[in-house]
């Protein structure tokens, strides 16, 4: 799974190639959602379907697309298990080397 990068700094080791590393969005906002959007007390339960559904959101790799994942808030809102992944594959300071660890729900 995905996981937030390195914290946004000017600091790159490189700075001819490379002038700073940041964040293009607010990690957490969902890019979209899932077709059956989630319910606002469960989100691995379902609450209708979702009016703006993209089908790139519904991808083999989308989050969402796996059961034990649940489903995603329309985009803009927040996605609190992608957040939580985001958190858990984190890599602030570059060290991970693609190790991963489970979502905790």
């Amino acid at each position: 799974g995905a996981g937030v990068g390195q914290i946004p700094t000017m600091v790159t080791g490189n700075t001819s190639l490379v002038d700073a590393y940041y964040w293009l969005k607010t990690p957490g906002e969902s890019d979209g959602c899932t077709e059956t959007l989630p319910s606002p007390s469960d989100w691995t339960a379902a609450n209708g379907t979702c009016a703006r559904y993209d089908s790139m959101c519904g991808s083999s790799d989308s989050i969402g697309s796996e059961s034990s994942e649940g489903y995603a808030p329309e985009a803009g809102q927040w996605f609190d298990y992608q957040i939580k992944q985001l958190a858990d594959n984190a890599d602030l300071d570059g060290t991970a080397n693609g190790k991963k660890k489970p979502v905790q729900a």
